[in-house]
Formats: C-alpha cells, structure tokens, sequence
C-alpha cells in the first residue's frame, strides 16, 4: 500500500504578515496627525521596519525611498504621540486583542510571570528624575528605563498580557496590584503566579495573601552571611518557615522550601547551591525538586525578554513616551510570532509539521521587512566616483 503524501498548499506571503501587524496596531493606535501629508500607514511601516531591524527611525528613514525625512519624521511622531499613561493603555489594548479567546473562556486556570525588565539608558532625564530607574551596573551604566511585565505560561505559548513603565521610587507592590488587576479585568483564571526576585517583599507577600493565590517566589540572597542564608544547610533539600521583616509593612512569615542543587560545571560552575523559594497554595505532596522545576517555567519569560530585543527598534531619544511606544511594538511582534506559531502547528498533522520548514522570529521579522521594503522601496546608493569594479 503506497505511503500517504500530505502536501502543504498554504503559502505565508510577506504582505499578509505586514496586513495583520498593521491590522492589530492602527485601530487601537490612533496618532493625531495635523498639517502634515504622512499618513499613519507611513508611521507604522517606519516604525516596523526600525524594529524588524533593530534600526533606528534616522536609520530606517534612510533605507525606506518613499519615507519620510527622518527630522520631518520624529518631529510628527513627536507630536502625535498621546501621554504616556494613554500610550500605555492603548498599547496595552492591543496586547488584549492579540490575545486568544481560548484563555479567557475561564475553563480552566493559567499559570502567569510577573517580571521586570531594565533597558540600559546613557543620558539624563527628559523632564523628571522618575523616567530613570537605578539597577546594578550592566553595559556600563546604573541608569535604565525599566517596564514590568505580566504573561501567561501555558505549554508553549507565552503571550505578555499587560505591559507596564516603572518610575524611580514606585514600590514593587504597586506594580503587582496593578498587573494582577489587568489579569482579572482580562477575565483569566489564574492557577499559579511566578515572580521575578525583585519582588520578594512583606508587601508583596501580604497581597498575594489577600488575594489567595498560589505563588512561586525566590528569596534573593544578599550580603555573605545571615539573612536567608541561615537556612542553608544540611544534606539535602527541605522546607521550613522563613520571617521576612520590614520597617515599613512589619513581619511576615512565609513557608520556604529550601532546594539543594549540585552545580556539575554547568555555566562554568562546581559544588553544591542553594535557592529559597517563598511559596503558598502549592499541593500538599509537593517535593522541593518539584518547586525548582516549577520555577523554570518562568524562564521562558525570559526568552521573550530575549525575543522582545530582537525586534525593537534603537534610539538615542530621552523622550520616555517614544520609549514606551518601540518596547510596546516590539512585545506586540512578539505576540504575532507565538500566535502565528501555534496556528501553523495547530493547522498540520504532526508528520508534516516536523516536515515543514519551522517559523522563527527571525524569518517573521524577514518577512515584515520584505513587505515593508516592497511599500515603500529601497533608497538607491549613488556612486560619486568609480572605485570599485561593480557591474
């Protein structure tokens, strides 16, 4: 009997990547464009570009032939942008939009990432010291434009549901209430929350609390002796009770479960370490190894932190509202790339899908740039003087 042949008669093009990014952004992204012949359409294949290439808007200006000049350029972008906070909300709407109907039927409950995100930042404030947070030194500066984060964790698609600007001085917990408040207003039933180290606290551990939800988070270990560091002994892993304290919110003792790792020269590492899970709502029979493992489902949260970078667009302006707009675009790329993803999967039988050529974020963003440079054209490159042999 003749083995069956599935054959794959669906063909993405270019154009129809770019219609659907376009599609999802320009209803929920109104620019108020005055005294000006740019259109939105021009603003959002400037903006892609920049991203897909990780240009900046001079640069893409530059390569697009039918572009707009880049001073003319961020001088209407300026001017259309909204506030930050209403930026914020829009983009925030689109994030929604992306997401599918499938999780918010409240059928069954979803794990979710809260996490923070710092981006380096070389300058000083535009208008208030608060734009620019302070973290450890990383790619030479202490100063960053920081933004949190909430995602779903399910098997292999990691949507961003809300994004977030952090300001210098705002308290962990505030971010925390408000993201959690953004997943109950999507009508998503959450199982579990995971929590970045940043965010351990007696706040943030009382509102968890109050608001009963079972929770994953690492107890940072600070200094070289005393604090969460007492607990970390013995031959083997285990749970205990830890007191977090502060001056501000008082004491709160949470259950710890203390995991014992063997390092064996993964990343250039030798012997035993330790980690501090601060946890609740977990199963009863739940073994520390099992948190640890539970844990690394958040950090695939950090491949979209990865895959976010590999798609936002460059700049040198102070302006944190412009910021706000390339971190959310590039997020929302990323959202196109999981969803297009799963439907590709979802759309073929098993045999072919391992068959097909696989969809990367690298291949989306080729696309997207293809489409927009078909639009829009490419600026020819003019040779002064003929020094090299090119025919």
């Amino acid at each position: 009997m003749p083995k069956t042949i599935f054959h794959i008669n669906r063909v993405i093009h270019s154009p129809q990547v770019l219609e659907a990014f376009i599609d999802v952004v320009r209803p929920h992204l109104p620019l108020a464009l005055q005294g000006t012949r740019i259109t939105e359409e021009d603003i959002l294949y400037v903006l892609t570009h920049a991203s897909v290439h990780r240009l900046s808007l001079e640069a893409a200006c530059a390569e697009l032939d039918a572009a707009p000049s880049a001073n003319r350029f961020r001088e209407v972008l300026g001017a259309a942008l909204p506030e930050r906070h209403d930026l914020q909300r829009q983009l925030n709407t689109i994030l929604r939009a992306q997401l599918p109907k499938v999780f918010r039927k409240k059928k069954r409950a979803y794990s979710v990432a809260i996490d923070l995100t710092l981006i380096p930042y070389h300058g000083q404030p535009q208008q208030d010291e608060r734009e620019v947070a302070r973290g450890a030194a990383k790619s030479g500066t202490t100063h960053f434009h920081a933004y949190a984060t909430v995602s779903i964790v399910h098997d292999r698609r990691r949507f961003v549901l809300a994004l977030v600007f952090v300001e210098k001085g705002r308290p962990m917990v505030d971010i925390v209430r408000q993201l959690l408040d953004r997943v109950n207003r999507l009508q998503i039933k959450v199982r579990r929350v995971y929590l970045d180290k940043g965010f351990c606290s007696v706040a943030v551990l009382k509102t968890l609390a109050r608001r009963r939800l079972s929770y994953i988070l690492p107890v940072p270990v600070r200094g070289k002796s005393g604090g969460v560091r007492r607990v970390f002994q013995g031959r083997r892993s285990y749970q205990t009770l830890y007191t977090l304290t502060s001056p501000q919110h008082g004491v709160y003792p949470a259950t710890a479960v203390v995991v014992r790792r063997y390092s064996k020269g993964k990343a250039g590492e030798h012997g035993v370490r330790w980690f501090a899970y601060a946890v609740a709502g977990l199963p009863g029979r739940t073994r520390p190894a099992q948190v640890f493992e539970l844990y690394r489902q958040r950090f695939g949260i950090e491949t979209s932190y990865r895959q976010m970078n590999q798609v936002r667009a460059r700049t040198t302006s102070r302006n944190p509202t412009l910021r706000l707009l390339l971190v959310g675009l590039a997020f929302i790329l990323v959202n196109l790339y999981v969803a297009l993803r799963n439907q590709l999967c979802s759309a073929t039988r098993p045999s072919v899908a391992r068959a097909a050529p696989w969809l990367s974020l690298r291949r989306l963003a080729l696309l997207l740039g293809r489409a927009v440079e078909q639009l829009l054209g490419i600026t020819a490159i003019l040779q002064r003087r003929r020094t090299l042999l090119l025919s």
